[in-house]
């Protein structure tokens, strides 16, 4: 499973979007539910997923599937 594919599957389970939605260019105004609480919620599934904590900089950048993939790999998570 590639880590995409991980983070579709957290888009589902946070915010109830279906895998054949979900793409890298998707933002906030694009899911339901992405509001700053949806936001938070989604922040502590990739913690408790990736066993990783972000900084307050790292969780003001994720506005897209994209920009999260650019910080976990920053991170060094490949898959």
């Amino acid at each position: 499973m590639t880590l995409a594919d991980r983070l579709a599957e957290i888009f589902d389970d946070v915010f109830g979007l279906e895998r054949e939605r979900f793409s890298t260019e998707l933002g906030p105004e694009d899911v339901a539910n992405w509001d700053s609480i949806g936001h938070m919620n989604m922040v502590m599934e990739l913690e408790k997923v990736f066993g990783r904590q972000f900084e307050v900089d790292e969780i003001m950048e994720m506005s897209s599937p994209a920009k999260i993939l650019e910080i976990l790999k920053a991170k060094g998570i490949t898959e």
